[in-house]
């Protein structure tokens, strides 16, 4: 055969090749298959053998061991792992060893027509497919069938995996995307009309070859697909002068490519016949580096390559297995267990004297008759029968039971004396282990085990809404929002995202270097994560009251890739972790375009600096150094079951393991497998842990450390719980006259609540898992971290020191199994080490000290990020103000846009202290991209699939001078096409769905982060903002803004008891003008805002308002209803019991 030359500088040539066949039958190969673990080829037959071989270069391949796995089918598959090897049949998985000895048989009544098998890697599953619907899951160490799951396609007859997805091919030509966790289809490609004969897939690479139906004829196609798996696109088809049969990934490679092409089978030729093929290797990228290996071969039908890609095997229908290698000692494995072989048999003697003692009898050659031996069992003992079962007993006679007296009642002289004497209790009692440190001094008069109850104190609990219950029965929930006992900034958490992305907020906002980074930063860019944190923090430097939302945030993040839709609280925390910090990692790096200082950017205080080191794995030589970071560490759980929280940090950012990439030396000048090390140059100042609560083994791993590590002081377990009862409020509250009431009564005393959580500062039993202080080295590349929590002088002039400042803790309801409801903040404030943390559960804000803001618990609280930063590292926070210039946006988004109308130049922006009028118009939206769809309300409205956050949105805004007549800006806002529009409420404000439309306005349209954008530079300049149910409008907007710089005429003309009065009133009543006739003009209602309060100031310097304003109150209607929709007046808070007509309870007149 020929040979040819790799890159490698090896050659491919034939070596051997053998019969498969048996001494009485022939067995046509129907799979062959390279032993991972030891030196042997497996074959399989069409006639249902299994061969084991021995491959050699220079000898004969002699026979190791066969079996017959069925008598009839074929051997479809064959799959080694390192006990067994597995043969796949039409209805049937076997299991054999190696020596051919029978383990296991799998069958079941899914299993037909089977053909596929996929040995998943670093598991003991299988997936099992064929020509039926099905894919069967199985577990070879469990041995039993996981999982079987129906297919829309008719068939899987061949089966891949790449480590995220798994492929299959049906008999249509069609290869299917499957996900690994359900099966579910994310792609199907058409890769051939007719069918597929193999592909395999590599990284983000599929390739094919098949047949196809042209002019009512198959042929095969002369080419091999190839497709982008990263969107799932074809690429330029690679031609063959022969129609491909296989097509196969070269193991240990990226991008080099197997192509087995042969010359289709001819018509009344013997079977036995020859026919011309080759075999093609090239490199996928570049099309290059061709080797081409002719061959003359009966039909082909089985390829496989050595895990190392030493040796090549194919088999022929005509039981021929055919050798290729490409080196002289080449091997199987790199690092092959040894093969048992049985020992040579022994041969008796020629002869030997008649009184030679020493010569066994044993020795001599004897015939095996048909008659049966002396030696053999009796034939009623070799019979199959089943063990009988064991006769029962009789029961023993209970002579010693008798009566000796009842059982008190420990509630006798209680008021639950006719309760259950077995208490019920909110939560499940849990068994706490009491271990002694010291085995020889055990504690007296103690038990092992107690059982107590698990309480979940209610400052961590979730806070609920407030709800008005009843006239007579008091809400603790409107307490709960107002416990915040040292004044912390809040923020609200109208959705899901806002909850999660509130948590990240106040982590950056209290760490200077990651704050710094933050306000530094202004950008143009739309849905920009830190220009949103910026508008944040500026907003929390100015003190604002009033209740401060993120939803600018969570569309920023819902933008940048958190999926909120498509997980939950242990799925979406680390994609808002990763966006968050990822966004300000890269902004670190930047220097901003309207920086007012020439300084360049410095070094990212959260991203630790790497070196990647690449050695040639053909010539030896070291390749230049690479440089790496990383910002984020994250936990990997890889069947850990104990080791500290410094070690765990060790193994995530050491990364020991040595990976293999494939690269051009610089040496040897060839494309080459590098090997590739990382080694640390310099740690970050904050480190950033994240605990990756989306892994599969998070809860496993932190329940065994959990278990391990943290203790606490015991607490006093009271004899008899209390009566859930006691948890529930009485229905007439504090009014309540009766002695022996049962129910609770009054508010929740916070005071107390507070107490209980600083607690045992002092004592000495706690245990922790997670270090408050942690000491790094790095040596010769090597960080080591070790814990020095109890080492207060630790003095080490090489080490680091890092200090916890900053966790998120996931919490839960504390029942069993564990339900999680919602993350909380833990920040590092104080300097008093009894009141040393600060814990943030939405607008309840408490104090801790270090041991319990330390403390986990493995059925309420676990950590979801930790934030270590170096000791005494602070930085100046440098405020980079908003740029004048992006007030003026540029052109129109729309295509077929009106220009703009607002002003041009910097010197007709107004003055500090001017009066501008602002008005916006809202329309109705609702989107999928904020909320969890799998919450209670998607389980209580089975009819929709999917839960919808209704909310408003800006559609309009207008803003004009002092003077009413000239026009700052008057702008329409594009509507992304993520969120859908459910109501332009076009009655009242004027738009209709071709005005937000990219391609259909005719308005002038411009983003809502540009509109922001104006607003803010507005509000830096000092401007006083005129309107009606301005709240409103800059709550849609996400615009808070101080109360120095807010005229809001809706509470100018309001007495303290009566309602709110509209615009449209006001203007008629007060200026004599009807405006909003048909539908509401902004410019116009920013207008007759400015002369309602030019009039209100006309009147104040009178001082006639006293009588003004009943006088204005009585031309309201009497018969109007206190909550109608009336034009007359307005609401800034939500009213539920609103009529689906809005002008349902207008007055006829005025």
């Amino acid at each position: 055969m020929a040979t040819a030359s790799t890159s490698q500088g090896n050659e491919w040539r034939f070596v051997n090749q053998f019969s498969a066949n048996n001494e009485r039958t022939q067995n046509p190969v129907s799979c062959v298959r390279f032993d991972s673990h030891e030196e042997i080829l497996w074959v399989g037959s069409t006639t249902g053998n299994v061969n084991a071989y021995l491959p050699t270069i220079t000898t004969n391949c002699h026979k190791y061991a066969g079996f017959v796995a069925s008598k009839v089918s074929a051997i479809h598959a064959l799959e080694p792992t390192e006990s067994a090897i597995f043969s796949l049949t039409d209805a049937c998985l076997r299991a054999n060893t190696r020596q051919g000895i029978p383990i296991a048989k799998f069958t079941s009544p899914s299993m037909t027509k089977l053909s596929a098998l996929c040995h998943i890697p670093n598991s003991t599953n299988f997936i099992l497919g064929g020509r039926q619907q099905k894919l069967i899951t199985y577990d070879y160490a469990k041995e039993k069938e996981i999982r079987t799951t129906e297919l829309n396609e008719n068939a899987a007859v061949i089966i891949r995996y790449n480590g995220a997805c798994t492929f299959t091919a049906d008999e249509s030509g069609n290869v299917h995307i499957k996900s690994s966790k359900n099966f579910e289809t994310i792609h199907s490609i058409q890769a051939h009309g007719e069918r597929v004969l193999d592909f395999d897939v590599h990284g983000n690479k599929l390739i094919t070859c098949g047949i196809s139906l042209n002019s009512r004829h198959k042929n095969t196609d002369q080419f091999m697909k190839v497709y982008d798996l990263r969107n799932y696109r074809a690429q330029a088809p690679i031609g063959m002068p022969i129609s491909p049969r296989f097509v196969r990934f070269i193991p240990s490679y990226c991008d080099r490519v197997c192509i087995v092409y042969q010359m289709p089978g001819v018509p009344n030729v013997p079977l036995w016949s020859n026919y011309m093929g080759a075999i093609k290797m090239f490199d996928l990228e570049s099309n290059s580096n061709s080797v081409t290996l002719p061959i003359e071969s009966a039909t082909i039908t089985a390829l496989d390559f050595s895990s190392n890609k030493q040796f090549m095997t194919m088999g022929n229908e005509f039981s021929v297995v055919s050798l290729f290698a490409d080196r002289d000692g080449a091997m199987i494995n790199n690092n092959s267990a040894t093969t048992i072989c049985a020992p040579p048999p022994v041969q008796p003697p020629l002869s030997f004297s008649i009184e030679d003692q020493l010569q066994s009898i044993g020795a001599i050659p004897l015939p095996y008759p048909d008659a049966p031996f002396l030696s053999d069992w009796p034939t009623g003992y070799t019979e199959i029968l089943h063990r009988r079962f064991k006769p029962k007993s009789s029961p023993k006679k209970e002579k010693t039971v008798h009566y000796a007296k009842q059982i008190e009642n420990p509630r006798h002289n209680t008021k639950l004396k006719k309760h259950n004497i077995v208490p019920y209790i909110l939560q499940d009692p849990i068994i706490l282990e009491r271990r002694a440190e010291d085995s020889s001094s055990p504690v007296p008069n103690q038990k092992a085990d107690q059982i107590a109850r698990l309480c979940v104190s209610k400052l961590y609990r979730k806070p609920q809404p407030p709800q008005k219950i009843g006239p007579r029965r008091q809400d603790e929930t409107l307490e709960t929002y107002t416990w915040n006992v040292i004044k912390h900034l809040t923020m609200l958490s109208p959705c899901s995202i806002h909850m999660l992305a509130n948590t990240v907020v106040h982590v950056v906002h209290s760490l200077s270097p990651l704050r710094n980074i933050v306000m530094r930063h202004i950008c143009p860019k739309d849905w920009c994560i830190t220009c949103e944190l910026h508008f944040l923090f500026t907003t929390f430097a100015a003190q604002i009251t009033t209740d401060i939302t993120t939803t600018n945030l969570a569309w920023a993040l819902a933008r940048n890739g958190v999926q909120m839709n498509r997980g939950n609280l242990f799925t979406a925390l680390p994609q808002i972790i990763n966006a968050v910090f990822n966004d300000l990692a890269a902004k670190s790096r930047e220097d901003s375009v309207f920086a007012t200082s020439p300084e360049p950017p410095a070094d990212s205080p959260m991203t630790s600096q790497l070196s990647r080191l690449y050695r040639c794995t053909e010539c030896g030589a070291a390749q230049p150094v690479e440089s790496d970071e990383q910002t984020i560490l994250t936990l990997q759980y890889q069947q850990i079951q104990k080791a500290t929280l410094c070690q765990m940090i060790e193994k995530t950012l050491n990364n020991e393991e040595i990976s293999v990439e494939e690269k051009k030396c610089f040496e040897c000048e060839n494309t080459s497998h590098m090997e590739m090390k990382r080694q640390i140059r310099e740690l970050s100042p904050v480190l950033l842990i994240d605990t990756n609560t989306a892994s599969p083994g998070f809860l496993e791993f932190w329940r065994n450390q959990i278990a391990n590590f943290e203790r606490k002081p015991p607490q006093s377990v009271q004899n008899v719980p209390p009566s859930p009862a006691d948890a529930k409020h009485c229905k007439f509250g504090a009014d309540c006259n009766r002695g022996d009431c049962k129910f609770k009564h009054g508010l929740t005393n916070w005071v107390e609540e507070q107490s209980r959580l600083l607690e045992n500062v002092d004592s000495t039993e706690w245990q922790h898992y997670i270090p408050s202080r942690i000491a790094a080295q790095i040596t010769e590349g090597i960080c080591r971290f070790s814990d020095i929590s109890d080492v207060p002088d630790y003095d080490e002039p090489s080490a680091t020191i890092y200090e916890l400042d900053a966790m998120i803790d996931l919490i839960g309801t504390g029942y069993q199994p564990a339900t999680w409801t919602h993350p909380v903040t833990l920040l590092r404030e104080s300097p008093i080490s009894s009141t040393e943390w600060t814990l943030i559960n939405e607008q309840l804000v408490s104090q801790l000290h270090s041991h319990e803001a330390r403390h986990l618990n493995e059925r309420w609280k676990l950590p979801a990020l930790l934030v270590y930063k170096k000791k005494r590292f602070e930085v100046e926070v440098k405020v980079q103000k908003i740029p004048e210039e992006l007030f003026f946006v540029e052109d129109s988004l729309a295509a077929h846009g009106a220009p703009s109308k607002a002003i041009r130049t910097v010197d007709e922006l107004p003055k500090k202290g001017e009066l501008i009028g602002l008005d916006c118009e809202f329309i109705k939206i609702q989107t999928t991209l904020l909320e969890f769809n799998s919450s209670e309300k998607q389980k209580e409205k089975k009819k929709s699939p999917e839960v919808f956050t209704q909310m408003k949105a800006i559609g309009r805004a207008s803003a004009v001078n002092s003077t009413g007549e000239i026009l700052i800006f008057d702008d329409h806002v594009l509507l992304p096409d993520d969120v859908e529009p459910t109501n332009y409420l076009t009655e009242f404000s004027g738009i209709v769905a071709e005005d937000l439309s990219a391609t259909q306005s005719s308005k002038y349209l411009i983003s809502h982060k540009r509109l922001l954008l104006r607003i803010l530079v507005l509000h830096q300049r000092g401007v006083i903002f005129v309107g009606h149910a301005l709240q409103n409008d800059f709550g849609v907007m996400n615009f808070h803004c101080s109360e120095s710089q807010v005229i809001d005429t809706v509470y100018l003309w309001k007495k303290e008891t009566d309602r709110m009065l509209s615009l449209r009133f006001l203007a008629l009543i007060t200026c004599g003008e009807e405006i909003q006739k048909a539908a509401h003009d902004s410019v116009i209602d920013a207008q007759t805002a400015l002369k309602v309060y030019r009039k209100y100031q006309e009147i104040i310097e009178k001082d006639e308002m006293s009588d003004y304003l009943p006088k204005i109150f009585s031309f309201i209607p009497a018969e109007s209803p206190n909550h109608s929709a009336s034009p007359l007046v307005v609401y800034t808070t939500p009213i539920k019991t609103l009529s689906e007509d809005p002008t349902a309870g207008a007055p006829k007149s005025i």
